[in-house]
């Protein structure tokens, strides 16, 4: 488990160009008969996500600096991810939620940062999330639990009566 967090000072990425890649988990066989024998070859595989961030200089520079600095065993928050190649916690977004996902890392070098605007600083990288964010499989017992998640939500936090 990761003991590094993303920086606090620094917000979640973009809405622009963000998007979930799920790594295929099973192996596919052509058969001599033109049909396709597929099989689950893993039941735990990542899932990248492509983000983006913009930043002001202020916040530009402490992102490079956590990402290139080297990690502090005593305090590893005060420390960084040695130039991307540890894992750390971060928010992001998935269809489940705004949640903080555990040992994420930097599948790359991010690319950037490019001048935007002339005040602000873009930042691309491509994110692996360690766990696939999907609900657990005994979610699936209450189908319309899921389905109408977001009007039970509005329903309980401004319709209900308080005790």
């Amino acid at each position: 488990m990761a003991e590094i967090d993303f920086p606090a000072g620094l917000k979640t990425p973009l809405q622009a160009d963000y998007g979930l890649q799920h790594v295929d988990a099973n192996v596919r066989t052509r058969m001599a008969s033109g049909r396709t024998r597929s099989r689950q070859q893993f039941t735990y595989t990542p899932t990248r996500v492509n983000v983006q961030w913009l930043f002001p200089a202020g916040q530009a520079q402490l992102f490079e600096a956590w990402y290139w600095a080297p990690y502090n065993r005593e305090a590893p928050n005060k420390g960084g991810i040695q130039g991307g190649t540890l894992p750390f916690n971060t928010k992001l977004r998935t269809p489940i939620g705004l949640r903080i996902y555990k040992d994420v890392s930097f599948t790359d070098v991010y690319s950037g940062p490019v001048l935007v605007g002339g005040r602000f600083w873009r930042v691309t990288a491509t994110l692996e999330i360690a766990k696939r964010p999907v609900l657990p499989p005994a979610d699936l017992e209450y189908p319309e639990e899921i389905l109408y998640s977001s009007l039970f939500d509005i329903t309980m936090n401004k319709h209900w009566p308080k005790p």
